[in-house]
């Protein structure tokens, strides 16, 4: 039963899915296996809403994808995204620190804001078909790198939630166990992008923050989202592909 409900704590922490109720440090506990778990369920989600509105509006409805994965996840990764835009733009450490916590949006978090908009659009606008690969792809590789950062990054001094999770999540075979998952559901283009995400936003956490934070991690999996469903979506082998396009 205690498997059953952190397997459960990760679908109600991370998603608006209503689950079972559970503390900070349960979640953290068993957040490890979260972006097969939630990336699964998360991907089903998406290719069906995607899959029934395209039999009325084409590929129109691709652009369906950016409101459904927000509204999954609650739109709380995005107000990680707005806070920690408002953070890099901020010129000195305590006032990006305050930053995360300021309930107002700045310019850096709107700048932010559309960047990821305008990556997302892209993508989706570039797209002809759209395959339920790639979207698994995009939601496992993408919380995997929130996941593993969190992992490997020492926290803030004020993220109480960055600690809780680093406490965890800072063993070998944690970690060793959330690069199985990057690696099950990678092929060659993706496993070489997300090393190179990776790195980015690792060195860009240290740069701006000193460390993780939960509105850190959230910006790294709205972002990095996009960009694995563009290299999923074109680098997926034409078996997938086919199997699972919508056209």
């Amino acid at each position: 039963m205690k498997i059953f409900k952190k397997i459960a704590s990760q679908i109600s922490f991370f998603t608006i899915i209503p689950s079972t109720k559970t503390t900070l440090e349960e979640v953290a506990s068993a957040s490890f296996i979260s972006p097969i778990i939630v990336g699964v369920i998360t991907a089903l989600i998406d290719y069906a809403v995607v899959f029934i509105t395209s039999k009325f509006l084409g590929n129109i409805a691709f652009l369906l994808i950016l409101p459904t994965v927000e509204v999954i996840r609650g739109f709380h990764h995005l107000d990680g995204l707005l806070d920690f835009g408002d953070a890099l733009m901020a010129k000195d450490y305590n006032k990006k620190i305050k930053a995360l916590h300021d309930v107002e949006v700045g310019a850096g978090g709107i700048g932010l804001l559309l960047v990821y908009v305008s990556i997302f659009l892209t993508v989706l606008l570039s797209t002809k078909t759209l395959s339920f690969f790639s979207l698994l792809i995009a939601e496992v590789e993408s919380r995997a790198l929130g996941i593993l950062l969190l992992a490997i990054m020492p926290p803030i001094e004020i993220s109480y939630m960055g600690k809780i999770f680093h406490k965890s999540l800072n063993s070998k075979w944690k970690i060793l166990s959330i690069i199985v998952e990057i690696i099950l559901f990678g092929n060659l283009y993706i496993l070489i992008s997300f090393a190179i995400l990776l790195l980015f936003f690792y060195f860009l956490g240290y740069s701006s923050l000193r460390g993780s934070s939960g509105d850190f991690i959230g910006a790294v999996i709205t972002l990095s989202f996009p960009i694995f469903l563009l290299i999923a979506e074109k680098s997926c082998y034409p078996f997938f592909t086919s199997l699972f396009s919508l056209i």
